[in-house]
């Protein structure tokens, strides 16, 4: 499980589909140039950071210097509800901090891009959930490893049933790592190196809750998710149903018995990636030896 910044890969070269049988010929699918997105909206903040890339077909060398869209190069224009985005060519993402996003209510992105000659345009809208999650407890205090679950207590945004638990080590290292730990217990400094990502990086989910409940809604982290003694920030996101379907449906599109799907990418015309709101809050804790 990886940390969600959030992060998952969305430069798609194609979107794979195939029933029935566990091969896929990628060799003889077209390739069409798409505006990909990543682009996250968060209830209370600023829109910032909206990424806008593009594809390239498979087996094509990537050019990292045309790989992000600019207004110079790739004539963009890109707008939420009207509204236009600036272009930050330090972060190659565009941003507008007049906009800030409120509960409950739909944002549309609208993108207009030049690739490879091609004129291209795409929307999406994502329907920000209500107001309403937030963490009871914000600082939990501290663990001796293993000894006590650490659960989250936090209230729930009437109608978003799926929330998401990114737990990021304030610091990681191989001299902070766990070696005693409860599930590797062979591992040395070669090993935790070469998988060194998979530790750090961590997230859980949890999906189809009672939303409506006005009890509080109590988490436990797996002891899995934590492989290092360090103060921990746990950052929690209560998603839309894009930040749902992108996030359960992209990473992986080959189910168990080798068949494909296709991500679910709510996007009109040109578009692929993944446009989505969240509430988010950060619950603190701390491991020790």
């Amino acid at each position: 499980m990886k940390y969600i910044k959030l992060y998952f890969p969305i430069i798609f070269s194609l979107i794979l589909f195939e029933c029935g049988s566990p091969g896929v010929d990628v060799n003889s699918a077209p390739y069409e140039p798409k505006i990909t997105v990543e682009g996250y909206l968060y209830c209370g903040e600023t829109v910032n950071d909206i990424k806008l890339m593009r594809n390239y077909a498979l087996g094509a060398p990537i050019d990292q210097t045309q790989l992000y869209l600019s207004p110079s190069i790739n004539k963009v224009t890109v707008t939420i509800n009207g509204i236009p985005l600036a272009f930050d060519p330090q972060k190659n993402s565009y941003f507008n901090n007049q906009i800030i996003i409120d509960y409950g209510k739909s944002y549309t992105l609208e993108v207009y891009a030049t690739i490879d000659g091609k004129n291209l345009h795409t929307t999406s809208t994502t329907t920000t959930p209500q107001k309403g999650f937030s963490i009871v407890n914000k600082n939990l205090g501290t663990f001796v490893y293993n000894s006590a679950p650490i659960t989250i207590n936090f209230k729930t945004s009437p109608g978003t049933e799926f929330y998401v638990f990114s737990i990021v080590p304030d610091s990681a290292s191989l001299n902070n790592f766990i070696y005693n730990n409860a599930f590797r217990n062979n591992l040395d400094s070669v090993k935790v190196l070469n998988n060194f990502n998979d530790y750090k990086f961590r997230y859980e989910t949890l999906n189809n809750i009672n939303s409506f409940s006005s009890n509080t809604y109590p988490f436990t982290l797996n002891i899995r998710d934590t492989w290092f003694y360090s103060n921990y920030s746990v950052i929690v996101y209560a998603g839309d149903v894009n930040f749902k379907d992108y996030l359960m449906t992209a990473p992986s599109v080959q189910e168990f018995d080798g068949n494909f799907h296709e991500p679910v990418l709510i996007f009109n015309g040109d578009g692929i990636g993944v446009f989505a709101s969240a509430i988010k809050d950060t619950v603190k804790f701390s491991i020790t030896r």
